[in-house]
């Protein structure tokens, strides 16, 4: 009697086994997965996130940012120097600004950049995200990659304005969308569900 074997990988396959026990493929004569028509799953049934929940999220990312921020660039803010004079009777103390404070407004914008870029391109989440439940998807219902990440995260440049009232024409744009999509969702063709 001649055993069935892995035709991947050539591993003798147990009676009734439907994978192979060394490397897990699929065995000759096991029946597929269960693939769910393009009409049903994810893509159908999707529920859209809206504003509120998504500001609660990116409040929970700003406040994480700003701390990772805040100790990662405090060098660059420190004053170079400190003075105390006294003609008056009065000390006065005087510092001379740090000229490598810019280099801190880079830094900060680059951790800002990759911190969307790397979580949402992996995960389809930021911390803040996954706080509140909600998950970035292509709009077909499949995961997003880093090429849809760096999108989202470019636009929400756009998505902000006004700067005085912060992401105010992002959201317009998801109160006048069916799929609740601002800019960067649009261009990107990803949506925000619940995850």
């Amino acid at each position: 009697m001649d055993e069935d074997k892995c035709e991947q990988c050539g591993t003798p396959a147990s009676p009734g086994a439907k994978y192979c026990e060394s490397c897990g493929a699929l065995l000759q004569g096991a029946p597929p997965a269960y693939q769910p028509p393009p009409s049903v799953g994810l893509a159908a049934g999707m529920l859209y996130e809206g504003v509120a929940i998504r500001f609660v999220a990116f409040l929970i990312d700003t406040i994480i940012l700003a701390i990772i921020s805040g100790v990662v660039i405090a060098p660059f803010s420190v004053p170079t120097s400190f003075s105390v004079t006294n003609t008056t009777g009065v000390p006065m103390v005087s510092s001379t600004p740090n000229p490598f404070v810019w280099v801190g407004g880079i830094i900060s914008a680059i951790i800002w950049f990759f911190y969307f870029v790397l979580l949402e391109g992996r995960y389809g989440q930021t911390v803040g995200k996954m706080a509140v439940k909600i998950k970035v998807l292509r709009e077909d219902g499949s995961m997003i990659d880093y090429a849809d990440a760096v999108v989202r995260t470019v636009l929400r440049l756009i998505d902000l304005i006004p700067y005085f009232i912060p992401y105010l024409l992002g959201a317009i744009l998801i109160w006048s969308s069916d799929k609740k999509q601002r800019l960067g969702d649009r261009a990107a063709h990803t949506v925000v569900v619940k995850a």
